[in-house]
């Protein structure tokens, strides 16, 4: 990059010379403005970006100390050089104390000029590099909060428990304190081929995922207030939407108009009925998606969104069904989806329709927490078009079965079952780390007794739960340490320790100094060495 320089004197001479003393552009500057007087080089400062003035003290119309006073105005973080006459000697002290960079005598000669810009660009590499490093730790930071914020919400949406005591410090984190006050609606969209776009495969929906990811999390930045965006790795074509109960519909219309606008693209868009209360945003999530496949399978020919009021199935057939999948109980299995498929197929081929995508994504999500891919083929439940053939509830058992074997058959023998059970904890752990983690809280997530769970773990991890997630909690807390400037403080609260107290204490035990003597021991310009080695 080239420093731009702006030179202001009143005499053409000394500017030509000045030229001409050293080679600008081999030390990284670049000369692109000049000026005769004050007046000229402040319209320039206003129109133009520059690195370094160089000014005279005694010119017409303006001098140099007005220029100096309004050059800082414009750019305060401008390096300035003064150039005078040794009967000028006083302004050049007035310059001095205008913070300019250093001052020369006229004539100069071609070695202090040199020395002294040499000076100059050294500290505007330092300023350029200093930047540098806090646009990139507030990107850093910026992306951690997105991704943290997603897993919350993720952990929200899909019921995972999450202890009470760690709501209030999380919600208030990524404030959503209001939020769980409010009367809500889940809005769910995904892209779908569009009548409007030209036949070139490369418009395919695949292949602008992330456009519209990023135009979905620009239309929610146009409701601050409003809207909360999200959207699941495992699914990059489909993106979730809270909002406020009272815009949905205004915001699925955004939705379908600006994707089609920018994007030449038709949306599919499913809105899921109101609901107040965190306990209740899993069923707003799930009627969102439910309503987004009806949205799928009435045609592309009809844009308006879709609102599904079918029931969801009961709390406790979803953990049945969990159960008996993760234990490798297909008997049991069946005997539950056969209940449901003929119970809801009495009333309609659709609401059995409705019932076999509720228990695929329930066996998607279980796949995922096992590290497998979902089914024969990754996310087989995006596309309507694989339940059209579906007409009794024997071929919808039929489908649901052969997931559900070929997910058991890539599990291992029960010893070795319960190592994999262990592996998608440490998983879990790794991900939400700075939540409230219990032994307890997470036993039940894979419907094991806390105290047999406790036992299973040490074995399998090595270390008991308690050091597993404070390990793991430290390793973060590392990072940032490392890679930022938060406070100890900010640390404690973004890996999950609670509170700064007992942070320094583990601290300290562990690597027999304290998180702020880390940090200077383990600056980004220094070696990176953990210490533990």
């Amino acid at each position: 990059m080239m420093y731009n320089v702006l030179i202001a004197d009143d005499e053409l001479e000394v500017r030509e010379g000045l030229k001409l003393k050293v080679d600008w552009q081999g030390m990284g500057f670049a000369i692109s403005g000049e000026a005769a007087n004050g007046i000229e080089a402040e319209e320039l400062l206003k129109a133009e970006h520059f690195d370094l003035l160089i000014t005279d003290m005694n010119m017409p119309v303006m001098d140099g100390v007005q220029l100096l006073d309004i050059c800082r105005s414009h750019n305060p973080s401008i390096q300035i050089m003064i150039i005078t006459g040794f009967e000028d000697f006083q302004y050049a002290r007035a310059g001095v104390r205008s913070q300019a960079m250093d001052y020369l005598l006229k004539p100069v000669t071609r070695d202090e000029l040199k020395t002294t810009l040499y000076k100059i660009k050294e500290t505007l590499d330092n300023k350029k590099k200093v930047h540098g490093d806090s646009e990139m730790m507030q990107w850093r930071l910026s992306q951690y909060y997105k991704e943290m914020k997603q897993r919350f919400l993720l952990d929200l949406v899909r019921g995972h428990r999450l202890p009470p005591s760690s709501l209030p410090e999380r919600l208030r984190l990524f404030h959503l304190e209001s939020w769980q006050d409010h009367s809500i609606c889940f809005i769910t969209a995904g892209m779908r081929d569009s009548d409007i776009q030209t036949a070139s495969v490369e418009r395919v929906p695949e292949k602008l995922h992330l456009a519209f990811e990023l135009l979905c999390h620009e239309l929610a930045q146009s409701y601050p207030y409003d809207v909360q965006v999200f959207h699941d790795g495992a699914h990059p074509g489909i993106m979730h939407f809270i909002t406020l109960d009272g815009i949905q519909h205004e915001f699925a219309q955004q939705i379908t108009a600006q994707t089609r606008s920018v994007i030449t693209m038709d949306v599919q868009v499913g809105l899921g009925l109101p609901v107040s209360g965190l306990e209740r945003w899993k069923d707003g999530y799930i009627h969102s998606l439910l309503a987004w496949n009806s949205a799928g399978r009435k045609g592309a020919q009809d844009r308006v969104p879709v609102v599904d009021h079918s029931p969801l199935l009961p709390e406790e057939t979803n953990r049945m069904l969990h159960r008996c999948l993760i234990r490798g109980e297909l008997d049991s299995f069946r005997n539950v989806i056969q209940k449901e498929l003929t119970d809801s197929f009495r009333i309609s081929i659709s609401r059995m329709v409705r019932s076999l995508f509720q228990i695929s994504l329930l066996m998607e999500s279980i796949a995922i927490e096992f590290n497998q891919p979902p089914f024969e083929q990754e996310s087989s439940w995006i596309s309507p078009e694989w339940v059209l053939w579906l007409k009794t509830p024997e071929q919808a058992e039929l489908l649901l079965m052969h997931w559900a074997e070929d997910f058991v058959n890539q599990q291992q023998p029960s010893e070795v079952g319960e190592a994999t059970v262990i592996e998608s904890a440490k998983r879990y752990i790794e991900e939400n780390y700075m939540l409230e983690l219990t032994l307890t809280s997470l036993a039940e997530q894979f419907n094991y007794y806390p105290t047999y769970f406790s036992e299973m773990f040490k074995e399998a991890a090595g270390v008991s739960f308690i050091q597993y997630v404070t390990e793991v909690r430290m390793k973060h807390a590392l990072r940032l340490l490392k890679e930022t400037q938060l406070t100890v403080w900010d640390v404690t609260e973004l890996t999950g320790f609670r509170s700064p107290s007992y942070f320094s204490s583990k601290f300290k035990k562990m690597f027999h100094m304290s998180p702020s003597d880390y940090r200077l021991l383990h600056s980004e310009k220094n070696d990176n060495d953990d210490p533990k080695k």
